[in-house]
């Protein structure tokens, strides 16, 4: 590749996204476009393995919290009907806007589509949720988490009386473990949705927090997900 080619290209990327690059590489363009695309394709596995993780995880929680409504409430779906108190409270925003993306998403099947015109269901719903709202409802541990705010209390509420149970293989009381999983895994998926760079990250860490994630729910999912993963692969190839 021509030297005016590779300056073309890194000014299209724009400076601000190639600047960590670039001063990896000592200002060599060559180096910093190797490293460019080398975080790319790093990139594309964690959201890959991030995925299957995410799907996993939500199906654990979603079991659990059907339990707990039907209890509450009689109706298994906390989704598709407003849930029992206090889940309804922490969920709100986000359950409404899995709804309205479940809908859009219904409206625009093609008429050769097997569920054409079919009313949603409460899978169609889980489908769209975001995993911010996985972290939502689990206890709060952050540094600057209010223990005696209300809300804090209400997760503490549904840690106990349902999604401890979610991951049976891990001894997590207060839910500290499983909150700092997610909340780990929540940032490096966000980084990644937005092709930030990889280069100071500790992504192996992170990546090990998901197999142990999915491992809690059950070791034989942690064994299938870590031999599907190419993180650790990609992650030892990157350019000198």
């Amino acid at each position: 590749m021509k030297s005016a080619t590779r300056d073309s290209i890194v000014s299209a990327l724009g400076e601000a996204r190639m600047a960590p690059y670039l001063i990896a590489a000592d200002g060599n363009r060559k180096r910093a476009l190797g490293l460019y695309r080398w975080s790319i394709e790093l990139g594309t596995a964690v959201q890959e393995t991030l995925g299957i993780t995410e799907v996993l995880v939500r199906n654990a929680m979603d079991a659990r919290l059907q339990e707990w409504n039907r209890r509450e409430t009689g109706n298994p779906s906390w989704l598709l009907e407003a849930p029992a108190s206090p889940l309804r409270s922490l969920t709100q925003g986000k359950r409404l806007e899995s709804l309205r993306r479940a809908r859009k998403a219904a409206m625009q099947r093609p008429a050769d589509h097997p569920r054409y015109k079919a009313e949603i269901t409460h899978d169609d719903a889980l489908a769209n949720t975001m995993f911010g709202m996985w972290k939502d409802v689990l206890p709060n541990h952050a540094p600057d988490a209010e223990p005696e705010k209300r809300e804090n209390g209400n997760r503490v509420r549904l840690w106990e009386e349902a999604l401890e149970a979610a991951f049976p293989h891990e001894i997590d009381p207060d839910g500290q473990t499983t909150y700092w999983r997610v909340a780990h895994l929540h940032l490096l998926r966000n980084r990644v949705s937005h092709m930030d760079s990889l280069l100071n990250v500790d992504v192996l860490d992170v990546i090990g927090d998901a197999f142990s994630l999915v491992g809690s729910i059950d070791p034989v999912l942690e064994q299938w997900v870590t031999g599907t993963s190419t993180v650790k692969k990609i992650y030892s190839s990157r350019p000198l």
